[in-house]
Order: structure tokens, then sequence, then C-alpha cells
């Protein structure tokens, strides 16, 4: 007699993998029933013993701007814009001290350090920085000026 042929020699594996697999989903499907009988039980016991969540509406007052301004009317406008106040803008002082004064015939310069950045500066006569104008250099004193405010730089010398 001849022996009977399903296929390849991997079948008898797949088809033990089938039914395994074939156990398992019964197994789940078994638990899975199990569960909802257990959490429809649980919720009849919390009917029974009162311990239901009770919602309170928020009070219609809470409900003012819809109220005033109906959300599907064709004339319903955004609120209006808060009114802005008027704030007196921030002038930032002038953050630079004199190091040294080269005066020659033809220009004057003022060597500055600039306190913010730690960095020297060379500036001439007319000349500007952070909008301060360097309006006039004197043996030791610079003058900058910004709008209406000035201000006069010192030059600070070690006498004995």
């Amino acid at each position: 007699m001849k022996k009977l042929a399903i296929g390849n020699h991997l079948t008898p594996y797949l088809l033990v993998a089938c039914g395994l697999l074939l156990g398992v989903l019964a197994l789940e499907s078994q638990n899975l029933v199990q569960s909802q009988d257990v959490t429809t039980a649980e919720a009849q016991s919390a009917v029974n013993a009162n311990q239901r969540v009770i919602f309170t509406a928020p009070a219609i007052a809470a409900f003012s701007e819809i109220t005033e301004r109906p959300l599907f009317m064709d004339d319903r406008q955004p609120p209006p814009e808060p009114k802005k106040t008027a704030r007196a803008a921030v002038i930032s002082p002038l953050r630079l001290q004199l190091v040294g004064v080269a005066i020659t015939p033809e220009s004057r310069i003022a060597l500055v350090r600039d306190l913010s950045s730690n960095k020297m500066l060379h500036l001439a006569a007319g000349m500007k920085h952070q909008n301060w104008e360097l309006v006039s250099v004197t043996k030791t004193v610079a003058t900058f000026k910004r709008g209406e405010q000035s201000q006069e730089l010192t030059l600070k010398t070690k006498r004995k």
C-alpha cells in the first residue's frame, strides 16, 4: 500500500499550530464572555447600592456670552478688543564708561567700554551707539545725546 501524501513534510506541523491557535482563541472567547458577565453584575450592584454619580449642570449665568451673542446668527460679532492702556516707553540708559580720549586737529575720538557686553568702542564725534549720538569730546568729558536726553561721561583719572 501507498502512503497517503497530503503535501510536503511541514504540513503536520502547520496543522498542530492551527489546532493550538484554535484552542487559545476558544479560551479567550470564554474569558471575554465571563468578564462581560462580571461587569454587568458590578454595574447592577452599583445601581442597587445607589452609588450613581449625579451630574449637576452649571448655572445659566456661565453661558451668558452665548445667550447674548447666539452661536448661529448672521449678525454674530467677535467680542470687542480690550482697551489698551498707554505705557511709557522704556528708555534704556546709557551703559558706557569713558576709558580714554584722543584729540587731534582732525578729529576727536572717545574710547568707551560698553558695560553690557564689555567691549571697547572707538567713537568719533557724530557717531551713534544704541541710538545715543556722541555730540562732543573734550579732555575729560564725552557728551552723548538721544532725542531730548543728554548724558555726560567723565574720564576718571588717578591722581597722586
